[in-house]
């Protein structure tokens, strides 16, 4: 979830209107219509949770599907909801998450000297880390997840519930003792396998996982938001045939985040180049550059963060052009711009955004561009790339462990 699991970098509201653009439905599988959730897209359709259900009593919860994170993480009963800047407790109600929250049932049993703690760019969560039976996608296995008692407000609209991390597992954040400062969650992890990890590594499902995310307009509240499929493709029609490139270790990310050494962490990859130009404009036609990078992919993240060389050339084919705001962090558009073709070329296929996911609403009339620059939008940490959701609304995208590697489609 975000980078270096920081989240999205700016908090907004979503009103407006765009085009609903429905998922094509291609032939399946009987194990893959078994192991597909429907997605439940909120925020305008920039955050996309999942039904996960935890426990004896059956529990459903809905979460966040963050391929930058690794944890899944839930709210326990009477958590306490703090300030992020005064750390005092705030209401409840003031975190946003959803009304349930999970009541240990017969089946939970907390793990001794194991503390959760979790840094996200939308804030901080704690709690303790312990087994469960989890069920996503109908399949259940036993599992370790975190169950939050403290967290700074990253709800969603009053409806997500925590988070289902889908990245590595040296992301995970446990920590060992019971007391971890909170200025340490990125460092000494108590690395464990998180729950598609378990899954696979019980022999359920295959060891890959796919989404398909929708189009959505940008005033709907709660809409239809894709698929997440286990151990298999999600009921789409692919536009085009799968691009393959290996998951690599993230250059710039310290040894000390992921568990002491240099290894897998994000589904990070290298970007060999981006086509832009004017809107309509013929593909022979459009600027290209060819100068690589390597960037993470990340469904919890609003927005796609890129090489400010990239961003700025491409924001200024906005009609009329986006003006960087330096308040706000984010390139200004107006709300009825004519968005720039906009393509990221992956292994031998450069992959498009559709006009709509470049220009987000961010409420009172204020759109902004979908593309920020990394290294102006205020790094806590170190400057890394991001492909967030206007990436994966055009895709489907295939992360598979068993290989280490990413496989994208165009949908």
């Amino acid at each position: 979830m975000k980078l270096l699991q920081l989240s999205s970098v700016l908090h907004f509201l979503t009103l407006s209107s765009a085009l609903t653009i429905p998922l094509n439905r291609r032939k399946h599988s009987n194990d893959a219509l078994a192991h597909t959730a429907s997605l439940l897209a909120t925020g305008g359709g920039h955050n996309f949770d999942v039904d996960v259900v935890v426990g004896a009593n059956n529990q459903t919860f809905k979460l966040l599907v963050d391929t930058g994170s690794s944890d899944l993480y839930i709210m326990g009963d009477g958590f306490t909801c703090i300030n992020a800047t005064s750390n005092l407790t705030i209401p409840q109600a003031d975190c946003k998450y959803g009304p349930e929250t999970y009541t240990p049932s017969s089946s939970y049993q907390q793990v001794p000297n194991e503390t959760f703690g979790i840094e996200y760019g939308a804030g901080l969560a704690s709690g303790v880390m312990a087994y469960e039976d989890i069920t996503i996608a109908g399949v259940s296995v036993r599992s370790k997840l975190a169950i939050a008692d403290v967290s700074e407000p990253m709800g969603r609209e009053g409806i997500s519930n925590g988070v289902l991390g889908l990245g590595y597992p040296s992301l995970t954040s446990a920590h060992p003792g019971t007391s971890v400062p909170n200025d340490t969650y990125f460092y000494n992890r108590a690395v464990y396998s998180p729950v598609f990890n378990a899954m696979f590594e019980h022999g359920l499902v295959e060891p890959y996982f796919s989404i398909a995310l929708a189009h959505t307009s940008r005033d709907s509240i709660a809409t239809f938001g894709g698929y997440l499929t286990l151990g298999d493709l999600p009921p789409v029609e692919p536009k085009s045939d799968f691009s393959t490139v290996p998951v690599e270790v993230l250059k710039n990310i310290p040894a000390e985040f992921t568990s002491g050494k240099q290894q897998r962490a994000y589904w990070a990859f290298n970007v060999s180049g981006v086509k832009y130009g004017s809107s309509g404009e013929e593909e022979a036609a459009l600027k290209t550059d060819t100068n690589p990078w390597q960037v993470f992919v990340d469904t919890g993240n609003d927005f796609s963060i890129l090489p400010e060389a990239v961003v700025d050339p491409v924001n200024k084919q906005f009609s009329p052009p986006a003006v960087w705001n330096d308040q706000l962090k984010a390139y200004v558009v107006d709300c009825d711009a004519k968005a720039p073709e906009f393509g990221v070329t992956i292994g031998n296929q450069t992959f498009y955004h559709a006009a709509e996911d470049l220009i987000y609403d961010v409420g009172e009339g204020v759109c902004v561009s979908g593309l920020l620059p990394a290294e102006k939008v205020g790094m806590k940490y170190i400057v890394v790339y991001v492909l967030g959701a206007p990436f994966y609304k055009n895709v489907i995208a295939v992360h598979d462990f068993g290989k280490n590697e990413l496989r994208f489609a165009q949908k």
